[in-house]
């Protein structure tokens, strides 16, 4: 599922505060009238030279932008949400919105905090108010202290400094870290893997401790995530009433909680962290110098403007609980431990794939629920498989009372998935079931499980098997296929997780259908877009209708594709991503919205290739049907043109639009369309 642009929705708060709350209200409306009513084509399409739409909607700065960003589409006048763009995507806007609008028009006052049995909260600052908090490991053990995240002053996208006016309430634990996860070994052996399980199996009993289960539970805005799962439960329950169908199943109260505290930990709580910004020039994209290991902790050293900076890669919860900051590793550990201070049963999820995420148990479905809090994704476990194009082999999920070997559920080819893990060699199948059923044990052994419990547990693994075997060959679904949004562009390009749905479609414009004509051009140089009409001496008289920033933003879809800068050379190109052995990239164009069609075409598709690489160019049309004569677009009225870069010996040697830095007045891509 497409990332949230939040910017955009932010920006909005810049207007002055009445004329934003109208322009917000108003967005809300057709945003909920198209998520009632999908099939109704009235409400997608709203008239630019509307009086209530101009002045309530179109007058506020950035409106258009985040309209077009939210997937409207702009012609002949009218502001249009095609019929492909997905509802899901635009519920999420539809919820950012709203909170911020809430936020907005009424401004929280200073929460007062409730004192919780184990959670002292002070009246005054402390000296630990200013731990750094790259720098928090310390041989003796202080008290945390931090801001409760259900305070609205703490920003989106960093963690928040200090303040002297609020209470702050201390984070504690009854035990250390080490104390709570050590337990007895009984997966005997030298097997990498198979010792990997019983250290995450014993790592995630760090949750069950009372003390930090308080402390978690009074971090989360609880009270404001029931309201808002409330409020889409009496939502569906009038959609459903409406629709008189029995097909869709009334969601429960838990499982919307479930959604909303997801997005409120990826929005609110816990920061993405790439590298340590370098806090005297501000630089985000600090050189990481080595890794070491302190106290048990893996720490990350990155180095900028002279200065070394502690990034601590912390498995205790109690730790995150502060700093609120990391990888998926981090994240996925916070989380599952937040789902567990809400009473739900979570696993823990690892895979060898290198990602980790949560698994929550549904009470109304009676399954396992996938949700990934870094993508802010829920129920879409082929995602890493399709959307990340990532080759499972083991995944596992950890909770307190069960282990389990959930591989099945993240592929629907389980004959390659087996055959991966016989070439692998990791540990024998048998090896594998002999260790889990023994840490399954161990863990229910150890929480003195209730005969009427252990019957639950061995019947619902039991019934999880069978589930997990009939997901082989399972098509994906939309939100499966999509690519990775956590982490910065160039740390998921260099994974190979990058597929970029940018989805924007050519539409002519009313002056380029009075004009017959389309112009669009790309410079590789300045990385932007222009979109012209000719004048009577072509470039002589030439306007330019718009400008638009990053290859990206006007491309339809892409996978393994990015701009590189040759910093010696001073060159610049679209290139494969390091590792990958092909790339693609899309443009959409659609002149049939207004009948139109292709009279004649001109392109200029720059290109260079090295060592036996290819760059094979493809004419799409509407019906499936592809070509390479580009004469075949000829009296087409829809087509996608298509990039493919192959081969060679490095990643490097298929390039497109290849041209000086300096050459900011060169388009090295560039289409010219007489329509008719």
């Amino acid at each position: 599922m497409a990332a949230l642009n939040q910017a955009l929705v932010l920006a909005l708060e810049t207007n002055p505060k009445e004329s934003y709350v109208v322009a917000a209200e108003t967005l809300l409306r057709l945003l909920d009238n198209i998520i009632r009513e999908p099939q109704n084509a009235k409400y997608r399409t709203v008239r630019i030279d509307n009086p209530s739409i101009r002045e309530k909607l179109l007058s506020v700065d950035g409106m258009k932008q985040l309209m077009l960003a939210i997937g409207f589409i702009e012609s002949n006048g009218t502001l249009t949400v095609p019929s492909n763009v997905l509802l899901a995507n635009l519920r999420r806007y539809r919820e950012f919105i709203h909170e911020r609008k809430e936020l907005i028009k009424n401004p929280p006052k200073e929460k007062e905090i409730n004192s919780t049995p184990g959670i002292s909260c002070s009246t005054s600052a402390t000296a630990n108010d200013n731990i750094p908090l790259e720098r928090t490991v310390q041989k003796s053990k202080p008290e945390m202290v931090l801001q409760p995240s259900g305070s609205n002053n703490a920003p989106t996208h960093q963690p928040s400094p200090p303040t002297q006016t609020a209470a702050p309430c201390v984070i504690k634990s009854s035990r250390p870290f080490l104390a709570r996860i050590e337990f007895p070994k009984v997966v005997q052996g030298n097997n990498t893997l198979l010792r990997q399980l019983e250290l995450l199996s014993d790592q995630v009993m760090q949750y069950e401790d009372e003390l930090l289960l308080a402390s978690g539970k009074s971090l989360i805005p609880i009270d404001t995530l029931t309201a808002k799962a409330k409020g889409k439960l009496a939502q569906w329950k009038r959609l459903l009433a409406s629709n008189d169908t029995s097909a869709q199943q009334e969601p429960s109260e838990e499982d919307l909680l479930l959604e909303e505290l997801t997005a409120w930990f990826r929005a609110e709580f816990f920061t993405w962290v790439n590298a340590l910004p370098c806090t005297v020039c501000g630089n985000e994209k600090t050189q990481l110098v080595r890794s070491t290991v302190e106290d048990g902790v893996r720490v990350e050293i990155y180095r900028c403007c002279g200065q070394l900076r502690h990034f601590y890669r912390y498995n205790d919860v109690e730790k995150l609980l502060q700093t609120r900051r990391g990888r998926c590793g981090e994240w996925a550990n916070c989380f599952t431990f937040l789902c567990r201070c809400l009473g739900y049963d979570a696993r823990y999820v690892f895979s060898t794939g290198d990602h980790v995420w949560t698994e929550v148990w549904s009470e109304q479905k009676q399954r396992w629920i996938h949700v990934d809090p870094c993508e802010n994704v829920l129920d879409a476990p082929l995602m890493y498989e399709h959307g990340w194009r990532k080759e499972i082999t083991y995944v596992f999920g950890f909770a307190r009372d069960d282990v389990q070997d959930v591989s099945w559920r993240y592929s629907n080819n389980h004959k390659l998935l087996l055959q991966r893990r016989r070439e692998g060699g990791a540990c024998s199948e048998q090896a594998l079931l002999d260790a889990i059923g023994k840490l399954r044990t161990k863990r229910r052994a150890g929480l003195n499980c209730t005969p009427e419990r252990m019957s639950y547990l061995r019947q619902r693994t039991v019934d999880e098997c069978l589930e997990l075997l009939g997901n082989a060959g399972r098509v994906p679904t939309a939100a499966e296929r999509e690519g990775r949004s956590s982490g910065s562009l160039e740390w998921r390009l260099q994974r190979g997780e990058q597929q970029i749905n940018t989805r924007y479609m050519f539409i002519p414009t009313q002056e380029e259908v009075q004009a017959k004509q389309f112009n669009i051009r790309y410079c590789c140089a300045t990385d932007c877009y222009e979109r012209f009409l000719k004048g009577a001496s072509n470039r002589v008289n030439e306007r330019i209708t718009e400008k638009a920033n990053g290859w990206e933003s006007r491309q339809y879809v892409s996978r393994n594709i990015f701009r590189k800068e040759e910093h010696d050379w001073k060159m610049v190109y679209l290139a494969r991503t390091e590792g990958t052995d092909e790339a693609t990239i899309e443009w959409n164009f659609d002149f049939s919205v207004q009948g139109l069609r292709v009279k004649q075409i001109e392109l200029r598709f720059g290109q260079e290739t090295y060592d036996g690489a290819k760059v094979e160019l493809y004419y799409i049309k509407s019906d499936g049907t592809q070509s390479q004569a580009l004469s075949s677009l000829c009296e087409c009225g829809k087509f996608t043109l298509q990039a493919r870069l192959s081969g060679g010996k490095s990643w490097q040697h298929a390039q497109l639009f290849r041209q000086s830095k300096s050459a900011t007045d060169e388009y090295p891509f560039e289409m010219n369309i007489v329509l008719m």
